[in-house]
């Protein structure tokens, strides 16, 4: 389990290390074949591949956060309000599968007389990125996981179209297509934005955003 912000910012960093070797040799790979015919379906795979990277990284790094706050195991009135709201989340889905006429019991415990037990932070199943991670989602994510959504306000309308409908696009099949030029400023945004998202889940740590009132 990940216990300490060392731990945590390793993980991340291994992580995005072999991302971004896998991206970089991607991008000589269309520079490479640049003008020849080919270079059309190199742009379409590196596109879909770009995307993935950036929604892998985002679920990665989102999950190991949630795996570190959830090591803490603070006391429920010590936690962030936010992931007070994805435990009490994971109970909702616990009573939507129960037809006891008792099963609100398990609720109304929590409120009555959990606030001072130790936070039992869902993070095995991760954060759900919905195989579309469009800027409604990421918004979503980051208010769960307590996060800045206000540095990434800016990029919304580019996230949703110069990324994911292209991908999207790509993914059904379409024709869909992008110059040279047009796909090395993409890359370069979307390594911006991988970057952005690193930088958020570190500044949480260090300011520990996941604990109540904290700074």
């Amino acid at each position: 389990m990940i216990r300490t912000p060392n731990e945590l910012t390793d993980k991340i960093s291994e992580d995005l290390i072999w991302r971004r070797k896998e991206l970089t040799d991607l991008r000589a790979l269309v520079q490479q074949y640049h003008g020849e015919l080919r270079s059309r379906v190199i742009i379409r795979c590196a596109i879909a591949l770009l995307y993935a990277h950036w929604e892998g990284f985002v679920k990665k790094s989102s999950s190991y956060y949630l795996e570190y706050v959830a090591s803490h195991q603070l006391p429920h009135k010590k936690l962030a309000v936010n992931f007070i709201g994805l435990i009490l989340r994971s109970k909702f889905h616990e009573l939507g599968a129960s037809k006891k006429m008792s099963g609100g019991n398990v609720l109304a415990d929590f409120f009555c007389t959990k606030l001072d037990t130790r936070s039992n932070v869902p993070y095995k199943k991760g954060v759900d990125t919905k195989s579309n991670l469009s800027s409604t989602v990421l918004i979503d994510i980051l208010n769960a996981l307590g996060l800045d959504a206000s540095n990434f306000e800016s990029r919304l309308v580019f996230i949703d179209t110069n990324l994911v409908r292209p991908r999207n696009h790509i993914a059904h099949g379409e024709d869909s297509y992008m110059t040279v030029k047009e796909y090395l400023d993409l890359h370069d945004d979307v390594i911006t934005l991988i970057e952005m998202y690193r930088t958020e889940i570190e500044n949480a740590t260090a300011l520990r955003r996941f604990e109540r009132n904290a700074a």
